[in-house]
């Protein structure tokens, strides 16, 4: 089985991707560990940035060598790559400002991080992207374990559904702060 897990930084996919993989012993691909493994930046206005075509380029001939994976990050929704099912994880705002104010992101990019998240972004990428709705699963009240077997039943379920996630309303009350 081939599994996508993406969503906005804060959301756990890192750490459900490890249990989950420890789970069902599928390989486990970390897209940031991948990128830096193989040095796939440009330098952009000083800053490291991704090298998404570079990363498309190498990582999808990479996984042909498994019959069973998970590829987890947040920019697993940005490029096509095969997948028998897409995750992606959602947080509450609430939340995920709190684990992304831990993880010390500057303003902007918490800010930015959080608007993703109330926009639905990764939702609507891989809409976009691969063509399909994700299953969507809220973290915000679940730990590790519980997200991991949740994702577990789906997959053997087959679900097209494991929650409805919606943020929209945390979006007026952010932008008039924001102000």
């Amino acid at each position: 089985m081939k599994i996508i897990i993406t969503g906005t930084p804060g959301t756990g996919k890192t750490e459900i991707a490890e249990e989950l993989a420890f789970e069902t012993n599928y390989q486990l691909i970390d897209i940031k560990e991948f990128v830096n493994k193989n040095n796939l930046f440009n330098i952009v206005e000083n800053e490291k940035e991704v090298d998404i075509p570079s990363l498309k380029k190498q990582l999808i001939p990479h996984l042909k060598q498994f019959k069973d994976y998970i590829v987890e990050g947040h920019l697993a929704c940005e490029f096509k790559i095969p997948a028998d099912f897409v995750i992606v994880l959602r947080t509450n705002p609430k939340i995920l400002k709190a684990r992304l104010q831990e993880r010390k992101y500057k303003k902007e990019k918490l800010n930015e991080n959080l608007e993703a998240e109330m926009l639905d972004y990764c939702v609507q990428r891989v809409e976009s992207v691969y063509g399909i709705s994700p299953l969507e699963l809220d973290t915000s009240k679940r730990t590790i374990t519980e997200c991991s077997q949740e994702i577990q039943s789906a997959l053997m379920q087959k679900k097209i559904k494991i929650d409805t996630v919606n943020y929209a309303h945390e979006l007026k009350l952010f932008l008039r702060l924001r102000k």
